[in-house]
């Protein structure tokens, strides 16, 4: 059950643990600062607030268990209360992270550290040598070439007749 429950909060950034909580992935983007490109910061987020799953991760909790849909809401629910049945449990999730109970408080102990996989970059400024030498490059007038193939295609024709 624990791989389903990671395989499901990595495809859709959140999981959610009725009458405990729900953890969910943010995500802040890059951003530029002065000369240096900040790492974006991604983490895992715990919150208290109790809602039910949706329907769409009964569905996918009953396709990964070969179950209806009740079926799969009854085995998750079993699933939470057998986990957190003693007063210091914990429900390791994957490399993910893990929630402890401690007396009826849940918390979230994270194992992803996104500055890990991101770091800052700092780029300097590319220093351009005014000196350098352009190469001048000549044009080749348009009518003078034309009038060069018409004297060839005419010495041609010439030729050609005679």
């Amino acid at each position: 059950m624990v791989n389903i429950l990671e395989q499901y909060f990595v495809q859709f950034d959140e999981l959610v643990l009725p009458t405990i909580g729900g953890i969910s992935l943010v995500k802040i983007p890059a951003k530029w600062t002065g000369g240096t490109l900040e790492a974006p910061i991604v983490s895992i987020e715990f919150s208290t607030v109790k809602t039910k799953p949706s329907a769409h991760f009964f569905s996918f909790l009953a396709d990964a268990l070969s179950v209806s849909n009740e079926q799969a809401a009854i085995q998750y629910e079993i699933f939470l209360q057998k986990c957190f049945e003693e007063q210091n449990a914990i429900l390791k999730i994957g490399n993910l992270g893990s929630v402890h109970k401690t007396g009826d408080q849940f918390n979230w102990v994270s194992s992803f550290q996104s500055a890990s996989y991101f770091k800052d970059i700092s780029i300097s400024p590319i220093a351009i040598d005014v000196e350098e030498q352009v190469v001048s490059v000549k044009k080749v007038k348009w009518e003078l070439v034309a009038l060069i193939l018409s004297l060839i295609a005419i010495v041609a024709i010439l030729y050609k007749l005679l």
